[in-house]
């Protein structure tokens, strides 16, 4: 059967260099912290003078595991702080007091996904079998997802092929990237996206990915 045009392009994506990240995988042990203290999560932080001021939603004993990852991260001065989830708990923590559990990504690319950019603005949910595409300009487009796989067999890579009920497709490259800006906001995301087949030409939309943990 021959290759849709969209995964030609993917395929022409491979030239892209292969991740030298060395962030590791997402999820996370607590360290640095010794008891009775606690690692506190806090509401996003913007400002290193307003850290204290943020409301703690939870607190994480000081020998925790599993600390779950978004991939989301945000410099404020010289610390860089980490979206989490712990338990039912999701916020921010300080990156100082976080260890990844392994060094390679692992289950991360099983993860349901974020994803979005601008020029133009547009925004790709990715949830078990389903995704939704939104676009100011349109009303949500809904896919279901016909192709989930390792790109080329790497570890740092994802294939996605997403499909209308009339057939039409877009494909999707994730990558793992340390930093990716999504250009419209301070915050920095470990995964980059390219998706084509929504524009004229299969010109790629260019964004980045959060993992929805």
């Amino acid at each position: 059967m021959p290759l849709r045009k969209g995964l030609f392009v993917l395929i022409a994506l491979a030239a892209l260099p292969a991740s030298t990240s060395s962030a590791g995988r997402f999820e996370f042990r607590v360290t640095g912290v010794k008891r009775p203290d606690v690692l506190n999560v806090r509401e996003r932080v913007d400002n290193q003078a307003t850290i204290s001021q943020k409301k703690i939603l939870g607190q994480i004993p000081a020998n925790a595991t599993g600390l779950l990852g978004s991939g989301a991260s945000l410099k404020v001065g010289p610390v860089r702080w980490y979206e989490i989830r712990y338990k039912d708990v999701r916020g921010w923590v300080n990156g100082r007091y976080l260890e990844p559990m392994s060094r390679e990504l692992d289950d991360e690319f099983d993860s349901n996904l974020f994803c979005g950019g601008t020029e133009p603005f547009w925004a790709l949910r990715i949830e078990d079998n389903t995704a939704e595409l939104q676009r100011p300009d349109a009303p949500p487009t809904r896919y279901s997802v016909a192709v989930r796989e390792p790109f080329q067999g790497r570890k740092d890579a994802l294939a996605i092929r997403l499909v209308r009920e009339d057939g039409s497709d877009i494909s999707a490259l994730v990558q793992h990237k340390e930093w990716c800006s999504d250009g419209m906001s301070d915050l920095e995301y470990a995964f980059e996206v390219r998706v084509v087949g929504l524009s004229e030409g299969n010109n790629p939309y260019i964004g980045c990915c959060s993992l929805l943990r």
